[in-house]
């Protein structure tokens, strides 16, 4: 049985998916990390988890909305953090959706604190 907060993190590169599993795992927050949203999407409703919060760029590749809408729709309740470009269009009701946006560049602290400030970390801060 889950007790922490679950963070979903889609992020296509790596190295940031890495970088943010370790810093919100020592904060004490369970995370599952993918590069895809349908690959999410799917194993949530497998495992049949409800993320507090779901983390999702779009910086990079616009052609994932649907998959995307797809797991926000699993996932009604979770917080919806967006990072975005400033050279890629994000759809209304999406930007509507989120309640935090991030435009790259960002960095791992910035991604970091908006999760916090969304879900407070279980644990007591370091």
């Amino acid at each position: 049985m889950r007790t922490l907060p679950l963070i979903v993190v889609i992020e296509p590169e790596w190295p940031t998916r890495s970088y943010l599993r370790a810093e919100l795992e020592e904060l004490g927050y369970e995370i599952l990390v993918f590069d895809h949203p349908l690959e999410a999407a799917r194993a949530l409703l497998e495992w049949g988890f409800q993320p507090s919060l779901v983390l999702v760029d779009l910086s990079r590749d616009g052609s994932l909305l649907s998959h995307v809408n797809h797991l926000l729709a699993q996932s009604p309740e979770a917080h919806l953090v967006l990072i975005t470009s400033p050279l890629r269009a994000v759809p209304e009701y999406l930007q509507q959706r989120a309640e935090w946006i991030l435009q790259r560049p960002v960095s791992v602290h910035e991604i970091v604190e908006a999760i916090r400030k969304l879900v407070p970390p279980p644990f007591n801060e370091r």
